[in-house]
């Protein structure tokens, strides 16, 4: 039960210095967006046309705060609903090369204020991170929380 905290512990800390970095107050003014509409396109980017309800599970929120967030994009021209091919009653989101373009930007700032961060480490240390983070993600992937 102690080591099950701590790995909680160990994860919330993870997440928290992630978001940090991910969620930097000047590149999310930069960019005039929130931390929902970022997560969305970043989910859409990864995915392939996610549906309206697979991205409120996503991200652990409603069907209705997706809809207003996914109409502030569309707002922007960053996102597009499609109706689903297979299924009529479903809408997918897609980015337009706007949205695509934009998401792209913020990911390349995040990586490369990692790479700054990480450019002090040894490579020692560096490979034991790197391989790590695999290992968690390659974890975390095998749950509900990879998704």
């Amino acid at each position: 039960m102690a080591d099950e905290q701590k790995n909680l512990n160990t994860l919330f800390e993870l997440i928290t210095i992630l978001n940090q970095l991910i969620f930097e107050p000047k590149m999310i003014q930069k960019i005039k967006l929130s931390k929902n509409e970022i997560l969305i396109l970043g989910l859409i980017k990864e995915g392939s046309q996610p549906a309206m309800s697979e991205l409120a599970n996503r991200l652990g929120t409603s069907p209705a705060q997706i809809t207003r967030s996914v109409t502030g994009l569309e707002k922007k021209s960053l996102v597009k609903r499609v109706i689903n091919p297979t299924n009529r009653r479903i809408i997918n989101v897609i980015l337009t090369p706007a949205g695509n373009q934009l998401i792209g930007q913020h990911e390349q700032a995040v990586r490369t204020k990692l790479q700054k961060q990480l450019a002090a480490v040894s490579t020692a240390d560096y490979n034991e991170l790197d391989h790590a983070l695999q290992q968690a993600v390659t974890i975390l992937k095998r749950t509900t929380l990879g998704g």
